[in-house]
This record gives C-alpha cells, structure tokens and sequence, in this order.
C-alpha cells in the first residue's frame, strides 16, 4: 500500500489507516487452566462415560479438538516397547503425533466406546470414529468443540460462572501445558508434544507458571523474619 501511494497509482495513504494485528500483553486473552479446575469439571462429569471421556481425552493428550474429531479407532495401537496403548495421528500442518494414553484415559474412552455400542477391540484397520456420535459418524469439530463448551457451562461450577469467558476446548491444551511443566517437563518437550513450531508460543502458554519459577521472593528465607 505504501508503495502504491508512494507511486502515485493510488492518491490516499491507506497503508496509514491499517492497523497493527499485535496484541499488547493487556490484550492478550487469559486461557490459563489448573489441575484443581480441571478435576472439578472431571469429576462432575465421572458418571457420565461421554463426557467423562471426551473431556478427560482434552486434559490428558493435550490434542486440538480437530485432532480428537477426526482420530479412528484404528489409529489406537498397543506399544510392544512400553506396554501402554498409543494413538497415532496427523495434526496441524500434516504434523504426526503419536500420544501416549494413560490407563486411566484408556479405560474412559473404552467406556465411551461401550455407550455408544460400538467396538472395544483393537482393529488397526477400523476407520471408525475413535469418539463416535449418536449415529456413529465423526464429529464435526466445530460441532464437538460447541458441545464442550456447552457441558463445561453446564456444570456452573464457581470457577467458570466467575469467570469472563468461556473454556473453550483449546484451553486444556494450556492446561496440558501448565500442568506438565509443574510435573518438571523441559519447555523444549512441551513444545514438541504440543506440536508448537515456535518456542515463544509455549513460553505464551506458560507465561504465569515462568514467572512464579523465577520469583525472587523464594529466594528468601523465611525465618529470618
């Protein structure tokens, strides 16, 4: 645009109208998530194997809901060298992954699985949906990430009615974040399970979690007051 106008081909500046995409850090949205909040929401939900299941498979994998929509029963395998079942898949940017997945979550998406009257036996070459509908199709992603949101709202938790936005399912990817970092994860390996291409977005990710690590105020010792 500047170089348009500089060339007379156009007679307004409108490379001085556009404005910039960053964001201040005031502006950028607040879409922390903490172990304490996410099991309330896990246990309100432990009778119910759907969402038990679905919500469990977003804190546990750390995955995009469009990852998770589109997962297959056929993509679950169980790893020989460790003994744990896995989930493979292509991500973002045609990016594989390969998940591992807790005993605990196994067992959640088995019970999902036997709600929805479907196959519990592996079948490397089932291409049925990992998370089935009602009907047994794949989930539209849009149409599962609204669900989320719905059943988190659902639960009116004192957290979420507090709060002045809506979790959304891209903030368990936060949660998986924080709480592997808590756990003593390296940043370089969050990056990765996460699928980050850039290191500065986990940093985002963990902005709160670096700073209370480099407070200097630890470094104090309390007795001497």
């Amino acid at each position: 645009m500047k170089w348009l106008h500089e060339t007379k081909y156009i007679q307004q500046p409108l490379h001085k109208e556009i404005l910039s995409t960053s964001l201040s850090e005031q502006e950028i949205p607040n879409r922390d998530l903490y172990y304490h909040e996410v099991k309330q929401i896990l246990d309100y939900y432990k009778n119910h194997p759907i969402n038990y299941g679905l919500l469990t498979m977003l804190a546990m994998t750390g995955l995009r809901v469009q990852e998770i929509a589109k997962a297959s029963w056929g993509d679950v395998y169980l790893d020989s060298l460790s003994g744990h079942y896995r989930l493979r898949g292509v991500g973002k940017g045609g990016k594989k992954f390969d998940k591992l997945l807790h005993p605990s979550l196994y067992e959640r998406i088995l019970a999902f699985r036997e709600r929805r009257h479907v196959s519990i036996a592996l079948n490397s070459s089932d291409q049925s949906p990992l998370f089935p509908t009602k009907n047994g199709d794949y989930y539209q992603y849009k149409n599962l990430s609204n669900y989320i949101v719905r059943i988190i709202e659902r639960t009116e938790l004192p957290f979420i009615t507090e709060r002045n936005d809506r979790i959304t399912p891209h903030y368990f990817r936060h949660f998986y974040a924080i709480y592997s970092r808590q756990q003593g994860a390296d940043i370089f390996l969050i990056q990765k399970e996460l699928g980050h291409s850039d290191r500065k977005t986990t940093e985002r990710y963990l902005e709160k979690v670096l700073q209370r690590e480099q407070e200097i105020g630890l470094l104090w010792k309390e007795q001497d007051f």
